[in-house]
């Protein structure tokens, strides 16, 4: 579409995931002038249902998302397929510089580009991505029980991604894919006095059928059967807006933004929603998210004659 390059936004959303797209309809219910910028590629990309959307429960991602797009363009909503690749600040108005080149104005900018997971360095994941391999357990954690559920991952988080899957399975195992473990002997212990095996190996190949996994082989040819795995090895945020804008980011978890209860960054006139702030992944906390986001921003949008 073509884009008006001098007229501002009211408001900039970057990203159209559920943050991002409930964010531009109640901007738009408001009645503001509301850009959408998206490329495209969900973080959920491979998952074969949302989980515990409410009204939604299983829906396929891209279904949502056509959905809410559809939802956000009978609301006003305007949409540029493509990239933010930068943003400055001149005066009260935001410049977005688009991978297209197109330079947008905006008075508000909410970041909603969410993250990224990395992928275990196994042979043919995935096949398995979204199926029987997972990143979150709130998410899929309910579709693994009574099953043996494997855990890919070697830091601290490997203990506590283990212990959290108790609760829907008592048969789980960790892999440390040939990584040192990096978690003390207390930590340890209790994975003992939970009697979660735990093999040091590297994970050499996964056995399974459309999707569904049998089976993890050891490099030893150990074969260790599973039926779900869940991995945390590393998740960054998709690009470095926020840094280059300034905004504060979290020193404990690094692809956290800083934000207040209304979802402002610690830079005015910017927020941000959804997978790159403290909290719940979840698809629906991330509406909410949304929600929140877009509540404040049509307030710091009214002229001091219509404040009380």
């Amino acid at each position: 579409m073509a884009l008006e390059s001098n007229a501002p936004w009211d408001t900039i959303i970057i990203g159209g995931g559920p943050a991002g797209l409930t964010c531009s309809i109640f901007l738009a219910r408001y009645r503001r002038r509301v850009l959408v910028i998206d490329e495209g590629k969900p973080r959920n990309y491979a998952s074969r249902g949302v989980h515990g959307f409410l009204g939604q429960h299983g829906i396929l991602p891209g279904a949502l998302l056509e959905q809410g797009r559809a939802e956000a363009k009978a609301s006003g909503v305007e949409f540029c397929d493509g990239r933010a690749s930068k943003i400055e600040q001149v005066g009260d108005i935001f410049e977005v510089t688009t991978n297209a080149s197109d330079v947008l104005r905006a008075r508000r900018i909410v970041l909603a580009y969410g993250v990224r997971d990395t992928l275990p360095d196994i042979p043919e994941i995935e096949t398995y991505y979204g199926v029987s391999v997972h990143h979150c357990p709130d998410c899929d954690g309910y579709e693994a029980r009574d099953q043996r559920i494997g855990v890919i991952a070697w830091g601290k988080s490997a203990v506590g991604l283990a212990l959290k899957l108790l609760q829907w399975s008592d048969d789980v195992v960790v892999f440390t894919h040939g990584h040192a473990r990096e978690w003390e002997d207390e930590l340890h212990s209790k994975l003992l006095a939970e009697q979660i095996d735990v093999k040091d190996e590297k994970i050499a190949s996964l056995e399974g059928n459309e999707g569904c996994l049998d089976a993890a082989v050891l490099s030893t040819g150990e074969r260790v059967p599973i039926r779900t795995l869940f991995f945390n090895i590393h998740v960054e945020r998709t690009c470095n807006l926020a840094e280059e804008l300034g905004c504060e980011c979290s020193d404990e978890n690094e692809q956290d933004i800083i934000v207040d209860e209304h979802r402002r960054t610690t830079v005015e006139g910017i927020w941000a929603v959804g997978d790159i702030v403290a909290g719940s992944k979840l698809a629906i906390t991330a509406a909410a998210d949304g929600a929140i986001a877009a509540i404040a921003i049509h307030e710091s949008l009214l002229p001091p004659s219509r404040k009380v």
